[in-house]
């Protein structure tokens, strides 16, 4: 299977971490035996609004041009937004199946109703497949554009799991480690975390908590950290590779996933699921769609209810605990990262 791919998000040597979603999903495919004939993408970020204009220019011009090498079966386009240019483009120009592969921001940025959102509806009506990363974002799609068939979106989510990496090796601990890993950015949830580990000692339950992750609120979060009346018990260590993540998965019993936005997938909450974790996610988003609460891990709404279902679980016995634990690890399988993939290539194979 052939495929040509048009992203304006693509990692460089400089931007690694630009667009690496993409390039992880563009190896997942190769994995599972599809060559990618085309590559038509933004390489790295571009911070001076010149550049910008004349990067996309480039880009546009590159992607129309690629019409006339007819060298590929179908075309996967990664978000929807800044490609509707080439996506009219190449569906009056060209007969091949056209995929589009959403991420969030293209639906959870753009103004309900506004011509824009009009266009958009319009134009996914009119591709052949939609790739989305969640059972939720798949059903608030379907809910904003009921125009849209069910049968044309499937679910890659966000690259999966490594359960190589993400693995149970639970450790003893004296204390009830806690852990919460994200960018420390608004809405993330990290102060509601703070508040959650403050509450629970409050009540007398000795909790020790690690945070992992960096963003533009480091520096309010140390702060915060420092004045916390119970800071000695909160560990802070920045971003951290995956290798190290796990570590601390493994070390946790519980793992707080707090953030007020609505995550598209919410990775981190299977990682540590796949790692034997017990989650506890705010009640929004992509978590909604792997966690059946009391089942396999636990939905709050407010930081009150997220401190009295922590002493709940805590009150647990050893046997009730370790089956929510095994429910969570049996969810997490079903994100394996080869899984997935093959899953993804599957449903392409269909329309190539």
């Amino acid at each position: 299977m052939r495929i040509k791919l048009i992203s304006n998000m693509y990692p460089s040597e400089k931007d690694s971490l630009f667009g690496v979603f993409v390039k992880k999903t563009v190896n997942a495919l190769k994995g599972c035996g599809a060559d990618f004939t085309q590559k038509i993408v933004i390489r790295g970020k571009r911070n001076n609004k010149i550049k910008k204009i004349f990067t996309y220019l480039s880009y546009y011009y590159k992607g129309i041009i690629s019409i006339l090498d007819k060298n590929y079966d179908l075309v996967y386009i990664h978000f929807l937004t800044h490609n509707i240019p080439l996506i009219l483009i190449h569906k009056i120009l060209q007969d091949k199946p056209l995929i589009i592969n959403l991420h969030g921001s293209d639906i959870h940025q753009i103004k309900l109703n506004s011509k824009i959102d009009v266009w958009q509806e319009r134009i996914l009506y009119n591709v052949d497949a939609i790739v989305v990363p969640s059972l939720y974002f798949k059903k608030k799609l379907s809910k904003r554009y009921s125009s849209l068939s069910s049968n044309q979106i499937f679910i890659y989510p966000s690259g999966g799991l490594d359960l190589t990496i993400f693995k149970p090796e639970r450790k003893i601990n004296k204390k009830l480690m806690i852990s919460f890993v994200s960018r420390i950015d608004e809405g993330k949830g990290w102060k509601d975390f703070l508040k959650i580990i403050e509450s629970l000692n409050n009540s007398g339950i000795n909790a020790k908590a690690i945070i992992a992750g960096d963003g533009k609120q480091r520096s309010n979060l140390i702060n915060e950290i420092n004045n916390h009346p119970f800071h000695e018990k909160i560990e802070y260590i920045g971003f951290q590779t995956k290798k190290e993540l796990a570590k601390i998965y493994q070390s946790s019993e519980i793992f707080i996933f707090p953030t007020e936005l609505p995550e598209s997938l919410g990775l981190v909450g299977l990682e540590a699921m796949a790692c034997g974790s017990v989650v506890f996610a705010r009640n929004i988003g992509g978590p909604t769609g792997y966690i059946n609460h009391n089942l396999n891990g636990y939905l709050f709404d407010n930081v009150n209810e997220a401190v009295q279902l922590i002493i709940d679980y805590i009150q647990l016995s050893n046997k009730e605990k370790n089956s929510i634990q095994n429910n969570a690890l049996k969810t997490s399988k079903n994100y394996e990262e080869k899984k997935v993939a093959l899953d993804l290539y599957t449903n392409f194979k269909n329309y190539a």
